[in-house]
């Protein structure tokens, strides 16, 4: 985690937890999950913390209408929100950060 010292490396059974959660996850549009369409930029985690961070590679782009805009926040939102609450169901008692 960011100024917690080094970054640990995936276990497998993390990696496998974490993979297992973010494949139940569909994005709106093309019901696919995240891993899939390139949407999870970076996670990290501290299993000693009990702390996960997941960064989207989701951006607003540039002049956007104000429809496009408003539907892109609420896709990025309910991508934010399916992807927390899996990597809570998965991680109980973690804590988890969607950035």
């Amino acid at each position: 985690m960011r100024g917690a010292g080094q970054e640990e490396p995936m276990e497998g059974s993390i990696q496998e937890r974490i993979d297992r959660a973010l494949a139940t996850v569909r994005e709106a549009q093309s019901l696919m999950n995240p891993v899939d369409l390139g949407l999870i930029e970076k996670l990290r985690f501290s299993e000693a913390r009990r702390v996960m961070a997941c960064r989207l590679a989701v951006g607003t782009p540039r002049f956007q209408c104000p429809a496009c805009s408003a539907i892109n926040g609420a896709v990025k939102a309910g991508l934010e929100r399916d992807i927390k609450a899996a990597l809570e169901a998965e991680f109980p008692g973690w804590t988890v950060e969607i950035e």
